[in-house]
């Protein structure tokens, strides 16, 4: 009997260090946003498709994973990412963490609405550049998203071509249009063109060559005037018509996807893409040497180019406690300097985070007049969304069926006009 009690006493005692070992075992690992051993899963809805972009997540996610062993990411991805995000927010199923873009007015609607948690005050908002941080607050001055890439719109050149052809880099509407002719006199196609995919090609190319075009167009918006017979308009329409003769043959049925890959395998000597389009490039053809410039217009002194605040991450404001707790911890780690070169080397995007370079002497150039300010941020920070993508279809049938530039641009004021936010 005094054995049995002995090995009872002994099967306690070793019970009680077992379990005092573990709970030190548990003070140990930190970094965990939940408490105790629950694993907080949150849904990352990442609006970006590009399969660079994807990636760069992806391997930030998997080290952030090693470190907080407590908080799972699960990125999601679809196509018409705009969208399918509208309606989730429309039925309250708001994702608890989510890009999108703060310059824009649908993101400003969401904050209005309280759909999103402001973000002011927290460690990472010190470690945005200041100049693209000061494009993205709310109505109400407060910070509702981590500004964490600034993007362009510019011309990507194959290096090797333009030297072997003898051409230099065009900074006027004519020499760029000489360079194209040079090409296609050679055998090459001097422009692949994604028609399919239109949109930032009218973007860019609306904004390149009408100084003050988007601002005209919000005025139709408010029924204050009318682009028909605009003379700058008319000479974009012109301007837009003629890149087409320097194009793919299959341009309407190419995508954005198609031309990257269809420049990294020199089927072409230039391409009209965003800064979201070399990571793409790059992996598909890793040797091949490319830079990139602003679209011309008439004269360097007018010409400006498309740029913007890109990847913003943002946080539901109707999240679980548990979920926001997680969600801020993980962008406090995206901030982190060595974290964001990395995603910025792979995504093949320029970071804004304080720390971090973008790594390209081939781009340089075009970064740098960036910097001098002869920028315009994407349409719908000033136009409503519903118009910007109508306006989408709208420049896709000018040239699929070519009709004349007057009635493309009596087009676009009825476009404006019939999806203006009433």
């Amino acid at each position: 009997m005094k054995r049995n009690v002995q090995s009872t006493l002994i099967t306690l005692l070793l019970i009680v260090l077992v379990a005092a070992g573990c709970g030190k075992a548990e003070e140990g690992k930190g970094n965990n946003a939940a408490k105790g051993d629950d694993i907080v899963k949150i849904e990352f809805f990442q609006q970006q498709g590009e399969e660079a972009i994807q990636n760069a997540y992806r391997a930030v996610i998997e080290d952030f994973s090693k470190e907080y062993t407590n908080i799972q990411i699960d990125m999601n991805t679809v196509p018409d990412s705009v969208k399918v995000l509208t309606a989730r927010v429309a039925s309250n199923d708001i994702p608890p963490l989510f890009t999108d873009y703060p310059t824009q007015l649908q993101f400003k609607e969401k904050v209005r609405n309280g759909y999103i948690e402001k973000l002011s005050g927290q460690p990472f908002i010190d470690t945005v550049n200041k100049s693209y941080l000061a494009m993205t607050p709310a109505e109400d001055g407060e910070y509702y998203s981590l500004p964490y890439a600034r993007n362009y719109m510019a011309v990507y050149y194959n290096i090797d071509m333009f030297a072997d052809n003898g051409i230099e880099i065009p900074t006027t509407y004519a020499a760029f249009i000489e360079a194209c002719k040079t090409f296609q006199s050679k055998g090459i196609t001097p422009l692949y063109l994604p028609l399919k995919d239109i949109g930032h090609i009218f973007q860019a190319t609306n904004i390149a060559y009408v100084p003050g075009g988007v601002e005209e167009m919000v005025k139709v918006e408010k029924g204050e005037g009318a682009v028909e017979g605009n003379p700058a308009f008319l000479e974009f329409a012109d301007k837009l018509k003629e890149l087409t003769a320097y194009a793919n043959e299959d341009a309407f049925g190419a995508s954005a996807a198609m031309m990257q890959e269809a420049f990294a395998n020199g089927q072409a000597a230039m391409i009209i893409s965003g800064s979201y389009g070399r990571g793409n490039i790059k992996l598909a053809n890793p040797n091949l040497t490319f830079g990139a410039f602003p679209l011309p217009n008439d004269t360097l002194e007018t010409t400006t180019t498309l740029s913007g605040v890109n990847a913003a991450l943002s946080v539901s404001a109707k999240a679980t406690p548990e979920e926001k707790e997680a969600a801020i911890t993980f962008l406090n780690y995206l901030a982190r300097p060595e974290v964001a070169q990395k995603w910025s080397d792979l995504s093949g995007e320029p970071s804004i985070i304080a720390g971090t370079v973008y790594d390209d002497a081939n781009l340089q150039p075009l970064l740098d007049f960036i910097d001098q300010g002869n920028v315009h941020d994407w349409m719908a920070s000033t136009l409503s969304s519903a118009v910007v993508t109508e306006l989408y279809s709208t420049t896709q049938e000018y040239l699929l069926m070519k009709l004349s530039p007057e009635q493309y641009l009596k087009n676009i004021d009825e476009t404006i006009k019939l999806n203006a936010v009433k």
